[in-house]
């Protein structure tokens, strides 16, 4: 059961999960679960600005060239947080997702979507390029291509969103026991693995309501 809208609603920017709520995220190609403890926006401004071609300590980005997929500093956490956020080139040129380095972000067997100048003219308020930021060094990089026949001197993303704080939940197992009333050690081995595979009737069960996220690309 989710407790909120659907995560990618075409709407303004709002909170995924609610203060003391569950969320559930796959993160690390299995299912983490989480008590929110707080959190906070994350405003668009300067702060949150990043210039790909600053950051690759280069002059210009080539004519139909690209800045290879760097760390992004701002948009590091850790460990016991997460980032929600929405981003928007500056300047003409695309931005290509991987989370973590190794995975592609709005990815299928044989495309890699961008986000681009204009991806906001038929998606008013960004909501198809919602990212999720978990935890320590599982950070996001991001890439950017010049699709014009110039070079140019800046490639600029503005993000905004959310930030949270999360308390990891540890279920209690304590009623899991053998007819003899000793700890089923089997039996709570298998809840645990049923946990981070995500099965929902085990979620509910040990966790209870819940807002499933895909942190990162898969």
């Amino acid at each position: 059961m989710s407790t909120v809208a659907n995560i990618y609603d075409n709407g303004p920017i709002s909170l995924i999960a609610r203060i003391k709520d569950n969320i559930s995220v796959l993160t690390a190609k299995k299912w983490a679960h989480y008590q929110v403890n707080f959190a906070e926006p994350w405003p668009r401004s300067s702060p949150l600005m990043v210039d790909l071609v600053a950051l690759a300590a280069a002059t210009t980005i080539a004519a139909n060239g690209t800045i290879a997929k760097r760390l992004v500093p701002i948009l590091q956490v850790t460990d016991g947080e997460m980032l929600h956020l929405r981003f928007l080139p500056l300047d003409d040129v695309e931005g290509v997702v991987w989370e973590q380095s190794g995975t592609g972000k709005f990815n299928s067997r044989n495309t890699h979507a961008r986000v681009n100048m204009a991806t906001g003219l038929h998606d008013p308020y960004l909501a198809t390029s919602t990212v999720f930021v978990m935890g320590y060094q599982r950070d996001m990089n991001l890439e950017a291509r010049n699709p014009n026949p110039v070079p140019l001197n800046q490639a600029r993303f503005q993000f905004w969103g959310f930030r949270y704080g999360l308390d990891e939940i540890s279920p209690d197992l304590s009623s899991v026991v053998t007819a003899g009333g000793q700890p089923d050690k089997k039996r709570q081995e298998d809840i645990i693995r049923q946990l981070a595979a995500g099965d929902k009737a085990t979620v509910a069960q040990y966790i209870g309501p819940t807002t499933w996220l895909p942190a990162e690309g898969r």
